[in-house]
């Protein structure tokens, strides 16, 4: 018989033996339900970080298409394009592309081609090439849309050069009739290259085979399988895996391909038409954040090993905390990777806040150090008009800017003495105990700079630094209006140089345009910060004195006359003198009106013998337009 003892050893070594055998099953199912997780998870983070890629070139092309609209707005409202369109001469094309020239050295786009075409549909520039007077109508409908709409258009298109940004904006006069569109074209080059730069992405950006005939005088002259290579920053090594015969591989894998230490996304960029090109981005795998895949895998072996050795119910318990851990701190950074100021109020003070806050407050080491000395951020904002405050409209700027969604809500801070303006985007958080908003603050102190020296660049006289004739009226437009708002008045004075004519006859237009910079110079000196100096056409300038009567005008001009008059023959080549007319604004005047009287006073001092100031004439009643 056996022993009892013998029966207990038999059943625990089969105990043991069982138990055993379970634990080799679960170690060996953890290690499968390991590596398919590693495998999964390493997935996800290359598609989220494709995800990535694919968001700043999005942010790139949005950025792009912004710039080229706003350069084209304004030079759409430019008096040398207009006068352009109306009398093409050599002079204007040269104006127009010194002006060009400028635009390109003030913003971060480079290779910036104008071109301006009239209501006929005809090229009078290009800024790329001299030839002019083609028919573009035939070729480019969207034209006639243009005029047609009297609305700007843009696209994505592949043209005889490269694939390119086109942004096309109707040029239409003061009567309201169109003359013609503005044509601005970039390139996609400076966009590969600020991928690069700013997100270690190297790019391949390759257009259609079906435009290889369109291509007549492609810019790289590179061409792979019938696909063009539109950007110059092309890195050859990775031609050379195209040519490999990989090509077509890569476009037709949905999610990524590996190859070489490169993860390769491909981006399609499309039009009405279909797919114009493909934008293949190449990142090494190595740069990829892992990070946080690592500590997923690492606890789940913790979680599997304590499922394995404690009961079923401990170790659901702890694997839910863990994973709701894993999440907090997944998406903690997350948001702490996110380039933006992020936090999240209550509506009265902050309750949690991403790192990039504390770049911006770096003077508080936490958020409680903060909380001692503000409650809410908008204490910070600076008071000027056009920013957010704490109060918008007698609402909490919160509320008001989710009662805008609209709108654009800019906020200027000021940190280390440096003004830095942010965009405000606020939502609010749902699902929540408690009301909480979510606020994103994004600089864009670069692009506020950029967008004043174009608007800078858009009412300056190019040769002497004064207003030009859009600045003239929109001063006019501004004085007039606060006149009928405060009751008050204003005065302008009309000059042009007596017989200049001859200067440029004589001396050359060269030396034309120096005394005319030298007058200018004197002139502003003579005058107030307040006053607005504007060249309004050829020899002839107007100044625009707020709050200043008629009495005070008249000296005002015979300072202006006196210190033309007084110029140096180390300034001016020959005695030069000058011709004012002056008028107030009545309560019967329009801009137009002002305008026309005070042009009949200057043509009355140049009938009474010139370098003189001649008063304009009285209104006593409503005038004809």
């Amino acid at each position: 018989m056996y022993s009892m003892r013998g029966v207990l050893s038999v059943k625990s070594y089969k105990s043991f033996s069982w138990l055993l055998g379970l634990l080799l099953l679960a170690l060996l199912l953890a290690y499968v339900l390991y590596s398919q997780a590693e495998i999964k998870l390493r997935h996800e983070a290359v598609l989220q970080d494709k995800q990535e890629t694919k968001n700043t070139i999005g942010t790139l092309v949005q950025a792009q298409q912004q710039t080229n609209l706003l350069l084209a707005q304004s030079l759409a409202e430019n008096p040398i394009i207009e006068e352009l369109l109306q009398r093409p001469q050599p002079l204007l094309r040269q104006k127009l592309s010194q002006l060009t020239a400028n635009l390109n050295n003030a913003t971060s786009f480079k290779d910036i081609w104008v071109q301006l075409v009239d209501i006929d549909g005809r090229s009078v520039y290009r800024s790329w090439t001299e030839k002019v007077g083609d028919n573009l109508l035939p070729f480019r409908p969207e034209i006639g849309t243009v005029f047609e709409t009297r609305r700007s258009l843009q696209n994505i298109s592949v043209g005889r050069f490269t694939i390119s940004f086109k942004t096309m904006t109707p040029v239409i006069s003061d009567d309201g009739t169109v003359l013609g569109m503005v044509d601005i074209v970039t390139q996609f080059t400076p966009l590969t290259q600020k991928l690069l730069n700013d997100a270690g992405v190297e790019t391949v950006l390759l257009v259609d085979k079906r435009f290889q005939s369109v291509l007549t005088r492609a810019l790289t002259g590179k061409f792979i399988d019938g696909y063009y290579v539109a950007n110059e920053n092309a890195s050859k090594a990775l031609l050379e895996q195209l040519y490999q015969g990989r090509l077509q591989a890569f476009l037709e894998t949905p999610d990524y391909t590996r190859i070489d230490g490169y993860v390769v996304s491909v981006f399609p960029i499309k039009s009405e038409d279909g797919v114009l090109a493909y934008w293949l981005a190449f990142k090494p795998y190595d740069a990829i954040d892992f990070s946080q895949v690592n500590w997923v895998l690492q606890k789940y072996v913790v979680i599997s090993i304590g499922v394995i050795l404690l009961v079923l119910l401990l170790a659901v318990i702890i694997m839910s905390r863990s994973h709701a851990e894993a999440k907090k701190r997944y998406y903690r950074q997350i948001i702490n990777s996110v380039s933006d100021v992020i936090y999240i109020s209550n509506g009265k003070q902050v309750v949690d806040a991403n790192a990039h806050f504390f770049e911006l407050f770096d003077e508080f080491e936490n958020l409680e150090t903060f909380l001692k000395r503000y409650q809410c951020v908008c204490e910070v904002f600076e008071r000027e008009e056009g920013f957010l405050q704490p109060t918008m409209n007698g609402m909490f700027w919160l509320d008001y800017v989710l009662m805008h969604p609209n709108e654009r809500h800019k906020a200027k801070i000021v940190h280390n003495g440096v003004p830095q303006i942010f965009l405000i985007k606020v939502k609010t958080m749902m699902g929540l105990s408690e009301r909480l908003y979510n606020v994103l603050m994004q600089d864009i102190t670069q692009i506020e700079h950029y967008e004043q020296e174009l608007k800078k660049l858009s009412v300056t006289d190019e040769l002497t630094g004064a207003g030009n004739r859009l600045a003239c009226n929109q001063a006019m437009e501004k004085e007039i209006n606060r006149s009928r708002r405060y009751l008050s008045t204003f005065s302008v004075i009309l000059y042009d140089l007596d017989f200049f004519k001859k200067i440029n006859d004589t001396f050359g237009h060269d030396v034309g345009d120096t005394v005319l910079v030298e007058v200018t110079a004197a002139v502003r000196a003579a005058l107030r910060d307040t006053d607005v100096l504007c060249r309004y056409g050829g020899e002839e300038f107007l100044v625009i004195l707020p709050q200043t009567p008629i009495a005070e005008a008249l000296q005002t001009a015979e300072r202006l006359r006196s210190a033309v008059e007084s110029l140096s023959r180390e300034q001016v080549p020959v005695p030069l003198t000058s011709s004012f007319g002056v008028a107030e604004l009545t309560r019967w005047d329009t801009g137009f009106t002002l305008l026309k009287r005070v042009d009949r006073a200057l043509y009355q001092a140049k009938e009474q013998g010139r370098n003189r100031v001649e008063m304009a004439e009285e209104v006593l009643g409503p005038q004809e337009n």
